[in-house]
């Protein structure tokens, strides 16, 4: 079995409308509210977040209606990241403050540029973009496998962004070599 990537995650909130307002602000686009089969007093609205990504909200009809209260432990969420471009990344915290949504400065770590913040319902949110973006035509898994490669063999404990780059310029070496 190959897996193809996430489905969408479901997010069960305190408010549906108060929700989709902060995601859209991140650049997420409602497909479709609904009322939610499992439970006569929530809904819950599709988002896509990108190309082939979305994400699913789950929450009281009546806002005043207390849902279960999640806590942190085996089987929580801890964060959820949503992939961004480097270009967006140049812009993530002006846009960010801009939307009225209160980050962090972005983060750089190993190959990845992070950016945190909470959605309304305390969730931990972690924007992404890689330090060194991949051609388009070359597969995100294949440099991330070949760049584990090289960490391997140096015996290094982390990815970094030489690796990406080096795995990068072999993968566009040995397709320009066939």
């Amino acid at each position: 079995m190959e897996l193809n990537g996430v489905g969408y995650p479901a997010i069960i909130v305190k408010n549906i409308d108060e929700s989709i307002d902060f995601y859209q602000k991140l650049g997420a686009t409602v497909l479709y509210s609904e009322p939610n089969r499992d439970d006569r007093e929530s809904v819950q609205a599709l988002l896509s977040i990108g190309s082939d990504n979305y994400l699913m909200l789950i929450g009281p009809t009546d806002p005043n209606l207390k849902l279960a209260e999640a806590s942190m432990g085996v089987g929580s969420i801890q964060y959820l990241t949503l992939r961004i471009s480097a270009a967006s990344m140049d812009q993530a915290f002006f846009d960010l403050a801009s939307a009225g949504l209160q980050s962090s400065e972005e983060i750089r770590r190993g190959y990845e540029r992070l950016v945190f913040l909470e959605d309304p319902n305390g969730v931990l949110l972690l924007l992404v973009a890689w330090t060194t973006e991949p051609p388009v035509e070359l597969n995100r898994k294949r440099v991330l496998s070949l760049a584990a490669e090289f960490r391997e063999k140096t015996g290094e404990p982390f990815i970094e962004d030489d690796h990406i780059k080096k795995a990068i310029t072999e993968l566009n070496n040995s397709s320009t070599d066939s």
